[in-house]
């Protein structure tokens, strides 16, 4: 039976034996296939066996042939999770430090791992031991955290496929956890008015946080951008906490972040206070007095860092006797509040700050106790005179 010609691409060469010097055969395999990147690859490698290299040889020009041929590379997991960080230019920094959290347990379990060799299993088991808290220096992960970390994983994977670096993004085969809503924790009216009669220095600071800004609005709000004859607070600018305890100066949160809000009368009254009081302060220190050009500030002038917003609104709620509720927390108590009294979705939208009411309604427009006690009334029946 007449030998088959070997396919333009593979030649038989012969080859010294490493260990005896004894002449042996291979069959090298050189092509220039073109990957998924669009781009020529040059392929040179050697097989023992002639089924070997016309094997490869089919499945390479197929995979190039069929746009899915992936150039083998040396590139890893974390190569590619800082790669795709560092290509979100837009981000801004409080949720560019959420990403690098979020994707933080796959660069140290999965980093060493290389790309093109990661698996749906790999991932699997990194899901589950999450879940079961078996991940060194890391405690059980929740539902809602592990999708979070999936679902980034996969921008970041297909990122990669769209760079030609991998033929197929694993981890979208991997399952989501069914996971309820995440419920926040609001102040009822009662607490919201214990908050706000509450005498302290920081007062005007927790009008402003239920008045629906959000705690990076509130440490970036300056005395130029507070209109008090307007009655107005121009929102422009946020600090928040940056990486290595830094403060980062930003732009608002969104394009709808960036707003003018009209001032309740009471609002009003308790920053013309809180900015008499800043006047007398700065009196009395003199020279010493520093900046003041916050409202956000200490009794030397020294704006506060968000952290500190954040320590003195969780001591208040200590003093105050009520059970723990994040600060953050408060935008979702003015929501919900306006909410149950009729404000319609979209206006609450816009004063938050929000990109569409749809979100709004999700997050923000909690029920609490005395809602759903007032809503049961409803169905009680009223007798007639």
């Amino acid at each position: 039976m007449a030998r088959r010609h070997l396919p333009t691409g593979i030649t038989k060469v012969e080859v010294a034996n490493p260990s005896t010097g004894a002449p042996e055969d291979r069959w090298r395999v050189k092509l220039n296939p073109t990957g998924t990147d669009g781009k020529r690859h040059q392929v040179n490698r050697s097989f023992k066996t002639e089924r070997e290299a016309r094997d490869f040889h089919a499945r390479t020009l197929g995979a190039s042939a069929a746009g899915t041929y992936v150039h083998s590379s040396k590139r890893t997991v974390e190569q590619a999770c800082a790669d795709w960080l560092a290509s979100k230019h837009g981000l801004k920094t409080t949720t560019r430090r959420g990403y690098k959290s979020s994707l933080q347990p796959v660069r140290d379990e999965l980093g060493t791992i290389l790309i093109q060799r990661l698996t749906k299993r790999d991932v699997d088991d990194l899901v589950v031991a999450l879940r079961a808290g078996e991940v060194d220096g890391r405690r059980a992960f929740t539902p809602r955290t592990v999708n979070q970390m999936l679902g980034l994983l996969s921008q970041v994977l297909d990122s990669e496929q769209a760079q030609g670096h991998v033929v197929r993004n694993v981890a979208k085969l991997v399952d989501k956890i069914p996971a309820n809503p995440k419920r926040y924790r609001t102040l009822t009216e009662t607490e919201m008015y214990a908050v706000l009669d509450h005498g302290c220095r920081k007062r005007h600071l927790w009008h402003l946080a239920l008045f629906g800004m959000r705690r990076g609005e509130i440490a970036g709000l300056k005395w130029e951008h507070v209109d008090l004859k307007a009655g107005t607070v121009t929102i422009v600018e946020t600090r928040v906490d940056g990486e290595d305890g830094e403060i980062v100066i930003d732009t608002p949160k969104s394009t709808t972040s960036a707003r003018t809000l009209p001032l309740p009368v009471d609002v009003i009254d308790v920053l013309k206070a809180a900015r008499a009081a800043q006047r007398r302060e700065r009196l009395k220190l003199g020279n010493a007095y520093q900046g003041g050009d916050y409202v956000a500030c200490d009794e030397s002038g020294r704006e506060y860092s968000p952290s500190q917003i954040s320590d003195g609104w969780h001591r208040m709620l200590k003093r105050l006797s009520i059970d723990e509720v994040r600060l953050h927390d408060a935008r979702h108590t003015c929501g919900t509040l306006m909410h149950l009294r009729g404000v319609p979705i979209a206006v609450i939208s816009a004063w938050l700050g929000h990109a569409s009411a749809a979100f709004t309604m999700a997050t923000y427009a909690h029920s609490q106790d005395d809602a759903l006690k007032a809503a049961g009334q409803a169905f009680e029946r009223v007798e007639a005179n």
